[in-house]
């Protein structure tokens, strides 16, 4: 086999590769050129919440603890539920070795170990107006919820993160909610900013590998959150 040929067989597998990247790019940029930047605009009266009482909770006994490093958000949102639950000052490292896992992708797991007894389910996909009632109604019987969304990420920054923390409180009247941020602090943000960050609209806001996700996976996990009972 002469030298050209060898060189043109080397050749073709890599303009096919970069053919079939520059087609996907293009496919995504073309996505991503047709989506709001701005965000969904969000509508008090567009929420059915007039008859909620009270109009104002906050469950204070729930504690922050931050993550050490990157990616450890789902074992450290693990950890504050079950602080509150099991009346425990754990760190996120305690349970990391318990369970062999940062928790992120093992979340359920990871909560059903550490709440015995206790009913636990996700939800995802759900109207602002369900995921709001829902929060309110287990906020009023004592339990808060564990959510993911979008969140600035303190490792990687000016970037968002997808992201698992705790929701503590909820304001109907000044439309807030407070949130056990476990990067390490608690954080009160409208009704439109959390909706925003559960629904990951503002997609500009991640890296460009999180874009992929979101823009392939057709924001199958918006609005997604656990409730226990």
């Amino acid at each position: 086999m002469t030298k050209a040929k060898k060189h043109l067989l080397l050749t073709i597998p890599v303009l096919l590769i970069g053919l079939s990247a520059l087609i996907l790019t293009l496919t995504f940029l073309g996505l991503r050129a047709s989506l709001p930047k701005a965000g969904i605009i969000i509508n008090a009266n567009e929420f059915a919440i007039e008859s909620l009482e009270p109009r104002a909770i906050r469950l204070d006994k729930v504690s922050v603890k931050s993550h050490p490093v990157d990616g450890y958000c789902g074992i450290s949102t693990v950890t504050v539920m079950s602080n509150f639950y099991n009346n425990t000052d754990l760190e996120p490292a305690d349970l990391i070795a318990k369970y062999n896992t940062t928790g992120s992708k093992d979340m359920l797991e990871c909560l059903e170990g550490e709440l015995p007894g206790k009913i636990i389910s996700y939800k995802s996909n759900v109207s602002n107006e369900e995921m709001l009632r829902d929060i309110h109604t287990s906020l009023c019987n004592g339990n808060p919820v564990v959510i993911t969304f979008g969140a600035p990420n303190p490792f990687n920054e000016p970037y968002y993160d997808f992201h698992g923390s705790v929701v503590c409180g909820i304001d109907l009247d000044n439309q807030t909610i407070t949130i056990a941020n476990v990067y390490g602090y608690v954080e009160e943000i409208s009704f439109a900013d959390f909706l925003n960050r559960t629904s990951y609209t503002e997609i500009e806001k991640y890296p460009m590998v999180q874009q992929f996700v979101l823009v392939l996976t057709n924001w199958q996990d918006k609005n997604a959150y656990i409730l226990v009972e």
